[in-house]
């Protein structure tokens, strides 16, 4: 008989799981019949020892069969998402997946909330007034066949068993696990029924990879899984030793991918938008992809779609609000150039604002004015922390304050 105890000890030792036991502790933990405690202890295990390629075969098959899996082949285009490892200011797919649908694509896309230092997708949607992302599977079909895209988070429905687990990563410090992270991402875009996928690894003081090489192995780890499942799976490596984009929070990250749409998007962001857009429409075959993506932004299209996926879901971007009471500025001490250390300090500071306050505030966040290696005078504002509680603001820009030197 198995058991969660023997299990992890074995993990400990460096043994590999099977099919079965991996099902025993996906499903007995999500039926509660594995405790927190020692689902940590497993996390942690696998933390430090990894899996294989089959364990990580097992392990999002199981997740996947925790759920339903969506079936989109009766629609007649190609049914593409994308992924990103997360960020700080990262609203790369609330730009790219609206566009892509302008392209003649079709995107049905799960994200989740925020994990450790990053920021959540779907965060930054319910900050819309009357956002709803958790909808029936049904509902969700119909709004991807109707408009080109919809953005929900995970639901009962589908990979309940990745919902609980990510959940409890982001409390044990068990996020940077190569296997799981395949999984958790995997799982989520298999059962979406999708055929092709694009991924954004991120690289850099301000991501959980910090090289290109670790970011190339989990990049071809991802591909291989992709073609366990028969999804054609692509990615690009890309930056993250400074904040993403003008913008790092909630309701302004709406703002900021509301222009990005209307052509005013920051250069820095839309190189990854593009980057990624490309090599989609490529998987898609689509010819001259750039051109492509480029009318869907002139031409109003994109933005359109944006418009009525937010309908669809029940928001108003009309009523949105990025009003807030108190702004703080952080100033530069010395002339010399801009260099973000430790962009991770930006994410906790953000996080802290807008999220682990106890209270959730909408418009709270932090406007980047000044960006890497850019020349700065003594008394140049380098960013703007803005929100609702001064007190909050005050230990932010403590927090922030520690990402960056100049020299």
């Amino acid at each position: 008989m198995l058991d969660i105890k023997s299990l992890i000890n074995d993990k400990k030792k460096i043994k590999h799981h099977s099919k079965n036991d991996i099902n025993f502790i996906v499903n007995g933990y999500l039926k509660n019949n594995i405790s927190d405690q020692d689902m940590t202890k497993w996390l942690k295990a696998i933390y430090k020892n990894s899996m294989n390629i089959d364990e990580t075969v097992y392990y999002t098959n199981a997740i996947i069969n925790s759920g339903e899996k969506l079936d989109f082949s009766y629609l007649d285009g190609y049914i593409i998402d994308k992924h990103s490892t997360g960020g700080i200011g990262d609203k790369v797919s609330m730009i790219l997946g609206p566009i892509l649908a302008a392209c003649g694509c079709y995107v049905p896309m799960i994200v989740g909330r925020f994990l450790g230092h990053t920021g959540g997708t779907l965060d930054k949607l319910e900050s819309i007034p009357g956002y709803n992302g958790l909808l029936s599977k049904e509902r969700f079909k119909k709004i991807v066949k109707k408009v080109g895209i919809s953005i929900i988070g995970q639901t009962d429905e589908i990979c309940p068993a990745d919902r609980k687990i990510y959940s409890l990563r982001g409390k044990t410090d068990t996020v940077a696990s190569f296997p799981l992270i395949c999984g958790s991402i995997m799982s989520k875009k298999i059962a979406e029924g999708i055929q092709g996928l694009v991924l954004d690894i991120k690289i850099g003081n301000g991501a959980f990879i910090k090289n290109e090489n670790e970011a190339d192995k989990l990049g071809d780890l991802l591909k291989l899984i992709g073609s366990k499942f028969n999804v054609n799976v692509n990615y690009i490596n890309s930056d993250m030793n400074q904040p993403l984009g003008s913008y790092a929070g909630l309701a302004c990250e709406i703002y900021e991918c509301m222009d990005a749409l209307n052509g005013k998007g920051h250069k820095d962001l839309m190189n990854v938008v593009f980057s990624l857009g490309e090599i989609a429409l490529s998987m898609a075959n689509e010819s001259h992809p750039n051109d492509k993506m480029t009318k869907a932004i002139n031409s109003g299209s994109a933005f359109e779609i944006f418009n009525r996926m937010v309908y669809q879901h029940g928001g108003d971007l009309k009523k949105i609000n990025n009003n807030y009471n108190n702004i703080t500025e952080v100033i530069s001490n010395d002339n010399g150039c801009l260099k973000y250390i430790n962009t991770k300090k930006i994410g906790d500071a953000v996080n802290f604002l807008t999220i682990l306050n106890g209270k959730l505030d909408n418009n709270a966040g932090i406007y980047f004015i000044k960006k890497n290696n850019e020349f700065i005078n003594k008394g140049d504002v380098i960013f703007k922390l803005f929100g609702d509680n001064q007190n909050n603001i005050d230990i932010a820009k403590k927090i922030a304050s520690q990402s960056f030197i100049i020299q």
